[in-house]
């Protein structure tokens, strides 16, 4: 699946890029000390057998592996046993220290990476690597790289030609052990940038930094790239939270994605710092991990991180939900491509499956039939898809997603990762270890403060309950609602009475450290309206109701169901958005027509793209319905044209206003139809309005005395357009007194 294929250029680029000054990371900064005493002496030089290497045939053998959805390699593996001991020249220095180097040649590799069986620094040793010309250096790695199970993976360093460097001070007598298990050969050039170092994946992509990413902030931060075990594989995943809340440091990706946990290197914060392609930092690093459990069913796998992320790195621990209902829409953040974090929007519903199809099957997946905003890619498998309340249903397992291909993607679902026959093989052991039974988990950050709300979506006036934890002493607590209200309790209540979507904002202070929560768009106060237009009209006509939405939240999405029975007959003609506040929609139609029982369903939807943006908050007409009245209805005749739903046969028919916010029924305001009461019996030609409703002479003067002198007018007008065509003229009084005299043609019937 191409969710595994990898960019190589862009993981050297990161490494390239990696500083040595930061603890908790993978080197240490520092200089090799026979840089500075421009030592040199022989050592031995390990030259790998290149001549087994055939690139042609690797290349073909990874297209063949990338079907299988294994994550694509750069580099050919030679297992080697080198060590302290075995290989590589001791050298004492003036002062007591002890150097130790080792060369490795691979002919023609771009670059050289190792893996190592059994790793352990002394404390006050320093161990390098560089290339030949010195222009790439990594390391110090030092006794805090040091893993209990005594693994280790260095990184690529450029060039088909390395050496690797140990300082031991005078006073260390133990240098440690450092036994080098796999050399990889770089075949591809993971060097060669070209503008692929980042900005890399598909033009449809969307940086987490713009404002499409703005609330999800939170859950930015707790997205990782992975580069696997060996070096030359990588997905993505993501920290998440557990029932405790302790911070303790578990990471969900994807089973397919496991190679050799131990020397996994997370790469944290890769992102622009705006919405356009700038190079994002790639400092934040932490080697190493312990699988915890896994299964295939779901293709989960999650890991203990060896060490916990540095208050430097601000992470999130996402939140999670294991319960098997599908999320309205949902979101996928990823490293598609090798590239800068990413943010994709899918404002349907997923839907349950197997594995790479459409059908129920196990229902082990949540299928997102096609992003509607952004993509995934290569890289971004194991990457977390969040619901409409931020908290993860699944990891990605594969699809066929591109900027290219508009399809679909499989996520294995967290509900049922959840359960299992063993901790090994469960989520619920290691998320909930006492046994809370809990189903779903907000977020918490690295300082472990946090808030929720008992409800965040109402009719205006209604309270809120907010609730604040913090794993550490609070001195003060200051809320901002959103709506220009503020409080300055642990636990305020606060009464919304002005509709819009609220950011709300938590800072606090203890001693002199200050931190914040801030979540946008957090609170829905709704006070949103679906009204239609009464209408009055003649048997007969074409009429258009139009319906006025007020939405104080962006709307993206209407569903309006229509029921029109009742006294007056009508027949539905069409619908329209012309004139509309929705206008710009691209997708008006109807989803159910049922004729007989007189009811349809209509759909208005705006495409979520740049150019199909969210209708704003506002008032005003979103869609107009086009009906004719029966040429046969009575004066009077009336029909309410109800919009508060319907069912028909298995398929419930409700209205609804969708945001990427929330989806919600607005207040229904539904119109009625009538026809004009009418003032004409029988046949037309009373125009003197006698009592007896008789047509006789004196209607006659009286309509003559109308048409050519401007005597009084008929006092019912019907009655003096005695041919029912047009107004009254000469060709009423002609057809009149051919009825009163000579027994021609009767006038036309009322209405």
């Amino acid at each position: 699946m191409r969710h595994q294929q990898i960019i190589f250029i862009f993981i050297l680029g990161i490494f390239l890029s990696l500083p040595s000054t930061s603890s908790a990371q993978l080197s240490h900064g520092g200089t090799p000390k026979s840089f500075e005493l421009s030592f040199k002496s022989s050592t031995q030089t390990i030259t790998t057998a290149t001549a087994n290497i055939d690139v042609p045939a690797l290349l073909a053998e990874d297209a063949e592996e990338e079907k299988q959805g294994i994550p694509q390699r750069f580099g050919f593996p030679f297992d080697v046993s080198y060590n302290l001991l075995n290989s590589g020249n001791w050298t004492t220095l003036q002062d007591g220290s002890k150097l130790w180097t080792l060369q490795i040649e691979s002919p023609g590799a771009y670059s050289i990476n190792l893996i190592y069986d059994n790793f352990r620094i002394s404390d006050g040793a320093e161990f390098f690597i560089y290339n030949q010309d010195r222009s790439m250096v990594i390391g110090a790695f030092t006794s805090e790289n040091n893993k209990p199970y005594e693994k280790f993976a260095t990184a690529p360093v450029k060039g088909d030609f390395i050496t690797l460097e140990l300082n031991v001070p005078a006073e260390v007598s133990y240098p440690g052990e450092i036994s080098i298990s796999r050399i990889v050969h770089a075949y591809r050039d993971l060097f060669y940038k070209a503008d692929k170092a980042f900005g890399s994946s598909g033009s449809c992509n969307n940086n987490v930094n713009c404002p499409e990413g703005d609330p999800w902030s939170d859950e930015i931060n707790s997205v990782a790239m992975i580069i696997l075990g060996s070096g030359s594989r990588w997905c993505s995943g993501s920290m998440v939270n557990n029932v405790r809340q302790d911070l303790t440091p578990y990471f969900l990706t994807a089973n397919h994605c496991l190679n050799e946990p131990e020397t996994f290197i997370f790469m944290f914060n890769y992102q622009s710092p705006s919405c356009t392609n700038i190079n994002g930092p790639t400092t934040m690093t932490l080697q190493g991990s312990t699988l915890l459990s896994t299964n295939t069913t779901s293709d989960f796998a999650l890991l203990l991180l060896d060490d916990t992320p540095p208050d430097s790195f601000d992470i999130f621990y996402s939140g999670w939900s294991n319960v098997d209902v599908a999320a309205s829409t949902s979101v996928g953040i990823h490293h598609p491509a090798g590239d800068i974090k990413k943010i994709s929007f899918n404002d349907n519903s997923v839907t349950s499956t197997g594995y790479l199809t459409s059908s129920a099957s196990n229902n082990s997946h949540w299928r997102v039939d096609d992003w509607e905003d952004g993509t995934t890619e290569g890289g971004s498998s194991g990457s977390p898809l969040f619901d409409q309340d931020h908290r993860v249903i699944g990891q990605l397992h594969g699809g066929y997603a591109s900027c290219a291909s508009i399809t679909d993607d499989w996520y294995g679902k967290f509900a049922t990762s959840w359960d299992g026959s063993a901790s090994s093989n469960r989520l619920r052991d290691w998320l909930d270890p006492d046994n809370t039974g809990a189903t779903t988990l907000d977020g918490i950050d690295a300082n472990g403060l946090a808030f929720d709300v008992d409800t965040s979506i109402g009719w205006i006036p209604f309270d809120v309950q907010f609730s604040a934890t913090s794993a550490i002493p609070i001195d003060t607590w200051d809320w901002d609602f959103g709506d220009g209200n503020f409080a300055s309790v642990q636990n305020p209540l606060h009464n919304y009475t002005t509709p819009g979507a609220f950011d709300v904002r938590l800072d606090v202070t203890t001693g002199v450290e200050q931190a914040f929560r801030l979540k946008q768009n957090f609170i829905v106060a709704l006070a949103d309206t679906l009204s239609e237009t009464d209408v009055e009209s003649d048997p007969g006509a074409t009429i258009v109701v139009t319906l006025n939405a007020e939405n104080n939240i962006p709307i993206n999405n209407f569903i309006i169901p229509v029921e029109y029975s009742g006294d007056l007959k009508l027949s539905f003609d069409s619908i329209s958005t012309v004139g509309c506040r929705t206008e710009y929609f691209n997708e008006v139609g109807l989803i159910h027509v049922d004729a007989w029982n007189k009811r349809i369903t209509a759909r208005v939807q705006a495409t979520f793209t740049d150019t199909q943006p969210d209708l704003p908050q506002g008032s005003g007409a979103i869609l107009k319905l086009y009906f004719v009245i029966d040429a046969a209805a009575q004066g009077a005749d009336t029909t309410v044209l109800q919009i508060d739903g319907y069912t028909s046969g298995e398929n419930i028919y409700t209205p609804l206003f969708s945001s990427p916010l929330h989806e919600y029924q607005p207040i229904l305001q539904p119109a009625t139809i009538t026809v004009f009461p009418s003032c004409c019996v029988g046949i037309r030609g009373n125009v003197d309005n006698d009592p007896g409703d008789n047509v006789d002479i004196s209607d006659l003067v009286q309509l003559v005395d109308f048409i050519f002198v401007g005597g009084v007018a008929p006092e019912c007008e019907e009655e003096g357009n005695v041919d029912g065509l047009g107004d009254t003229d000469i060709s009423d009084l002609v057809q009149l007194v051919d009825f009163i005299f000579t027994g021609g043609i009767p006038p036309a019937n009322c209405f």
